[in-house]
């Protein structure tokens, strides 16, 4: 319905009678309102001023009305207890994002996507924190039981144009396989397949082979012959072997279901160095001095935030700022 439609009165006799059979908003009804907004079979009455100063598209559809004070089929009601940001309540969020977006309703949208942020953020810090909250205490990760999957992200994201989502949301998908990644997913909740636009495929397969080859030289520079270090209290060289075996195998991965995962298995090169051996309750292989362990952590953080900051870059996008 464009502003035309607003501007006459060939909706007022239809919109008369439904609102007699529509029912008072419990809430979201002031007396002192000059402005009734019907949607479905619930009717509000608001203030106009505030409509106009919170959204452009209404202000200008407002101001092309005649003396009918009634805009129908668009309430924009917004309560922060009804929106939900785990893979159930996303289909409401991405409506509601959708409407807003539409209508430049911009305070409430931003208030949305912040939310939406910190689950497919723009720092290394926020997406640590994000991947703590999807893995349990036995390790396993299993972000698809709570979070939506990162197509229904990036299709939203593109649709109303927000590219911050993006880099986060393509190396979310990057570690599922290839094929995975084309084929889709069926929605629990609609039953219909969906699927990334063909670009967006593209660009996304294209950048898992980009955070891959990081991947290699890392484990080539930072531990495949690696020097233990010059305070060295044990014989640390073999455990960094150790490690680089385990690397590359990837058992880790594929026990806590986070295979081609480069941020995941960079941090696991360190925290290998702590851990016992609990098949054998012995001393693990891989266990390293303080030293050691110390000089390596540096590198992987060194590694892991460098590799963050490549993400945009990897996927063909122009966000700022970034890391």
């Amino acid at each position: 319905m464009n502003a035309a439609d607003f501007s006459t009165n060939r909706h007022s006799s239809n919109v008369h009678m439904t609102i007699h059979m529509a029912s008072k908003h419990t809430d979201l009804y002031f007396n002192d309102g000059n402005i009734i907004l019907l949607a479905g079979m619930s009717y509000f009455l608001v203030h106009q001023g505030l409509l106009a100063r919170h959204s452009e598209v209404l202000d200008e559809l407002m101001r092309s009305m005649d003396d009918t004070p009634t805009l129908e089929d668009h309430a924009l009601t917004y309560n922060r207890s009804f929106v939900t940001y785990d893979s159930e309540g996303f289909p409401t969020l991405s409506g509601l994002l959708r409407m807003l977006t539409k209508y430049k309703v911009h305070h409430l949208r931003n208030d949305i996507l912040r939310g939406l942020s910190n689950y497919w953020p723009t720092t290394l810090t926020q997406w640590d924190t994000r991947e703590a909250s999807v893995t349990g205490q036995d390790g396993t990760y299993t972000p698809r039981d709570s979070l939506p999957h990162p197509i229904e992200i990036i299709n939203l994201a593109r649709e109303i144009d927000y590219l911050p989502l993006l880099p986060s949301a393509m190396y979310d998908l990057t570690r599922s396989t290839p094929s995975e990644a084309a084929i889709g997913f069926v929605s629990p909740f609609t039953g219909m397949n969906i699927r990334l636009e063909y670009a967006d495929l593209l660009t996304v397969l294209k950048g898992r082979e980009q955070a891959s080859r990081f991947f290699s030289t890392f484990i080539v520079n930072n531990l495949e012959g690696r020097q233990p270090s010059r305070w060295c209290l044990m014989t640390c060289q073999i455990a960094f072997e150790a490690i680089t075996f385990e690397l590359l195998r990837d058992i880790n991965g594929i026990i806590s279901n986070r295979t081609s995962d480069p941020l995941y298995a960079m941090t696991e090169a360190e925290q290998m160095q702590i851990r016992d051996d609990l098949l054998n309750s012995e001393v693990s292989p891989m266990k390293t001095c303080e030293h050691c362990r110390v000089e390596f952590g540096a590198v992987v953080d060194a590694a892991k935030e460098d590799f963050w900051k490549k993400l945009p870059k990897w996927f063909d996008i122009d966000v700022s700022p970034w890391g």
